[in-house]
């Protein structure tokens, strides 16, 4: 090896150990970051777990001051006429098993394919048809199950009695009505998904889902009605990387059973359930994820399709308000909408079986032509 060489391969050497020198510093820095926020996110839990014990230390216990009474006369008084108002729950056959006005929790559960999020466009069309007197209502979605314009084509595919399947056979026309509605549709319904405004993780974490209410509170941005699709994809901490999915989801239950008593609005929250393999397997079992959430819900409902009968029975597990505990209600199902499940519905859908059995059989059997002559002209429905 020449001089020449020697000495460039010594530079190439001093270039190599540079740059790993440099991506050692810049490795470094981040773990400084890491570590960092993990021990400000340690401290601000002390700090506010010290606050607590501070508050519990200096509380009175006795008897409740004039201005204690005061704000809760106001609470109870509020609370009382809103129930008094209480929205419709999308359609007359929940009015009085769903507690459907604020301080409720509502879970709604339901298996694989059982239409968690038909539903939820449901409960979104039932809510902005019911005006108050003096503005439309408001509601809030918080997905992580599918994006913005997803949940809007939903619900306008509900005013239009249109499956929301088969994306790629909607023609231009009904791409330019979904185009057209979403100004008017985002006045009513605001939809926050994961990537909201640029973002990231806004509807699968923990502190995401929290910010987001925390935001409201502090701006008075008071909707009618909050709706999270749904629980079981609400599984990473910012804050805390380390937490499971079902710690995620237990901390996330218990923050909601929060925010249910200082928003001015009922939460409804749709949940993935097992289906019923034993009918002694409680509801709170088969919840998939952190349990929790039923502990905390005020009302937890399960919709269990009946497809070929076109119908979906809802069953009542829990209302800590009313006395439905243990219903099954029923509605039917008529070109995506939930609707009252009626005697003239049931007989229509009978009908309409049988019709449609008819003509499966029909289309089966393919009936020969018989003949005496066989020099007769062939008959024209003669497969032959």
């Amino acid at each position: 090896m020449s001089d020449d060489e020697k000495i460039k391969e010594q530079l190439e050497y001093i270039e190599r150990d540079a740059a790993r020198e440099k991506k050692r510093k810049e490795i470094l820095d981040k773990e400084l970051v890491v570590k960092e926020n993990r021990l400000n996110n340690e401290l601000q839990r002390l700090t506010d777990a010290e606050k607590e014990k501070e508050l519990a230390k200096n509380a009175d216990y006795g008897a409740l001051s004039r201005e204690a009474i005061e704000k809760l006369e106001k609470e109870n008084t509020d609370y009382m006429s809103a129930a008094k108002k209480k929205m419709g729950f999308i359609n007359k056959t929940f009015d009085d098993a769903i507690p459907f006005y604020r301080k409720n929790l509502i879970l709604v559960g339901g298996s694989t394919g059982d239409g968690k999020s038909t539903t939820a466009a449901n409960i979104i069309l039932g809510i902005i048809r019911q005006p108050l007197n003096d503005r439309p209502r408001r509601v809030l979605v918080l997905t992580n199950e599918e994006k913005t314009e997803d949940v809007y084509n939903r619900v306008l595919c509900l005013t239009k009695g249109w499956a929301y399947v088969n994306h790629d056979r909607f023609n231009d026309e009904q791409v330019n009505f979904f185009n057209s509605a979403y100004a008017g549709m985002s006045k009513v319904v605001t939809v926050v998904d994961n990537t909201y405004e640029g973002g990231f993780g806004v509807t699968t974490t923990l502190e995401g889902i929290c910010r987001v209410f925390d935001n409201l509170l502090s701006k008075g941005e008071y909707y009618d009605a909050v709706i999270l699709d749904y629980y079981q994809n609400v599984q990473f901490s910012t804050n805390d990387p380390r937490l499971t999915e079902y710690q995620v989801q237990a901390a996330l239950a218990k923050r909601l059973d929060q925010y249910k008593n200082i928003y001015p609005a009922p939460i409804v929250v749709l949940a993935q359930v097992r289906p019923r393999d034993d009918a002694n397997t409680p509801f709170k079992i088969r919840v998939e994820g952190s349990k929790v959430i039923s502990n905390v819900c005020t009302c937890s409902v399960e919709l269990v399709p009946n497809k070929p009968l076109r119908k979906t029975a809802w069953v009542i597990h829990k209302s800590r308000f009313n006395e439905a505990v243990g219903q099954e209600l029923e509605t039917g199902f008529e070109k995506g909408q939930h609707v009252m499940y009626t005697e003239e519905f049931r007989d229509n859908i009978a009908r309409m079986n049988a019709k449609e059995e008819k003509d499966r059989a029909d289309r089966s059997i393919k009936m020969p032509v018989v003949t005496e002559n066989k020099e007769e002209k062939k008959d024209d429905n003669d497969p032959k």
